[in-house]
């Protein structure tokens, strides 16, 4: 498993930099096709070598069980590494070493020409002695991609631009040797280009022949790049990513038709649920509509009030509605919600809000859909009856919604400045039909807790607990 790199020394020139952060970040790769642990070490003013970089393989036991970067490393212990940097050339060690019953062999290879770093190989013993086809075939290729990062960083032969990968576990890895033939192709290479369409041995075949390999492969050999890309053939979408060797190019191929099919179905999902939102939107907009119409037609002061505050809560849960029907998941930025909502109201209240000032400060970060049409709701209604009732219709004041949220919960309350709770106020019988459906939302609906507070005005307070 790769560690995050430490910061490159400020002593190298830009061109070095560059080397090594694209050296450090195909570590893991190195790692995981040559079967051991690997370092990146660079050397300090002083002349010792300096751990910048290291990643341990996923494919084989750790010879190095912790992370040495920032460390420095002991001549004594590491002559390999010591004896690369002044010579310039690779050193293959054979003096087995032992940590935690694990016998290994380290090897180093010199970065940059001449050389300013080393990365540090280490095998165990288990690996060396006894590898298998596939293992001689991964840890040759590992040696040959440790020669290209050696004189410069990987780069993208169609932008330029650092190239870098890694190993996943369904890879195949097959070798293209300077003819442009498939050498060597890994049983789950044969498995995914047999899937491909590709009959009998994959081996002596060009790999430009190979399924989807004149555009994925093709443009990397007799190059000094590397090269990513997905194609679909045969039914099948296949990853490859391709690097120059010295001479031919190892390739990794990945079956990602599974994947590529998960991410379009969910895709229409997301598109199906955005289009329900837009619809249940737009039917709220219908309704408010209705209503509206119905308050202009009768005759009751009453009635149009009961209308008015109808449109207002079925307008706050239809902002949702319309924020959901634009997002990429079930959640709400609630703070741009809330403010949708308060402008809603005040505008709903005109005669009676010239004279108020309206303020929201604060947001609740990233709310799911059900607990934001929740709490749009029930913030329309404090608003509303903030306005309403604790300024009154001839006062002139102001209202501030504020929302706070914390690891456990959210907060969020509307004060304003107007008289105050009347005597004897108990919002548990209180005949209001707005208190009534705030307390039922808040504390049946949210699980949340509500509290009034009186002086200098009115403060109503909810908390919601947070789902962990």
């Amino acid at each position: 498993m790769e560690d995050t790199p430490a910061a490159l020394p400020a002593w190298l020139d830009d061109g070095s930099r560059a080397h090594l952060d694209n050296v450090a970040r195909n570590l893991q790769f190195v790692a995981d096709l040559g079967y051991g642990d690997v370092a990146l070490a660079v050397r300090t003013p002083q002349g010792a070598l300096a751990v910048v970089a290291d990643a341990r393989p996923m494919t084989a036991v750790a010879a190095v069980a912790t992370s040495r970067i920032g460390k420095t490393l002991s001549a004594h212990d590491e002559p390999e590494a010591y004896r690369a940097l002044q010579t310039d050339e690779v050193v293959a060690g054979d003096r087995r070493r032992t940590t935690r019953g694990i016998q290994y062999v380290t090897s180093a290879h010199p970065i940059g020409v001449p050389a300013f770093a080393v990365i540090v190989r280490d095998l165990t013993q288990q690996v060396v002695d006894a590898p298998g086809t596939m293992e001689r075939q991964f840890m040759a290729l590992a040696g040959d991609l440790l020669e290209v990062l050696r004189t410069g960083p990987l780069s993208d032969v169609e932008t330029g631009l650092p190239f870098s990968t890694t190993r996943r576990a369904g890879d195949g890895v097959m070798r293209v040797d300077e003819d442009g033939l498939v050498v060597y192709a890994s049983p789950n290479a044969v498995n995914i280009l047999r899937l491909a369409g590709v009959e009998g041995a994959l081996t002596g075949i060009r790999a430009v022949e190979m399924p989807g390999g004149a555009e994925a492969v093709g443009p990397v050999l007799c190059s000094n790049g590397a090269l990513q890309r997905e194609v679909s053939v045969a039914g099948r979408v296949l990853l490859y990513r391709a690097v120059a060797l010295r001479t031919g190019a190892a390739v990794l191929v990945e079956d990602t038709t599974d994947a590529r099919r998960r991410d379009a179905e969910l895709k229409v999902k997301e598109a199906t649920i955005r289009e329900v939102h837009h619809r249940v939107k737009n039917n709220l907009q219908t309704i408010s509509s209705l209503l509206r119409i119905q308050s202009r037609r009768s005759d009751s002061p009453e009635t149009r009030r009961a209308l008015a505050e109808a449109v207002e809560r079925v307008g706050s849960m239809a902002v949702v509605h319309e924020m959901l029907s634009t997002s990429t998941d079930e959640t709400v930025e609630f703070g741009e919600a809330a403010r949708t909502v308060v402008d809603m109201v005040r505008q709903g209240l005109s005669g009676r809000s010239g004279k108020v000032e309206v303020a929201v400060e604060g947001t609740l970060g990233s709310v799911p859909a059900s607990v934001a049409t929740s709490l749009a709701l029930v913030t329309a209604e404090l608003v509303h009856n903030a306005i309403e009732h604790g300024i009154g219709p001839q006062g002139a004041g102001s209202v501030t919604v504020k929302m706070r949220r914390l690891s456990d919960e959210l907060q969020l309350s509307v004060r304003d400045d107007g008289l105050g709770l009347p005597p004897g106020f108990d919002p548990a019988t209180s005949a209001q039909l707005g208190l009534a459906i705030v307390r039922t939302i808040v504390e049946d609906d949210l699980r949340g807790t509500l509290t009034f507070r009186s002086g200098r005005g009115t403060t109503v307070a909810i908390s919601v607990p947070v789902e962990q």
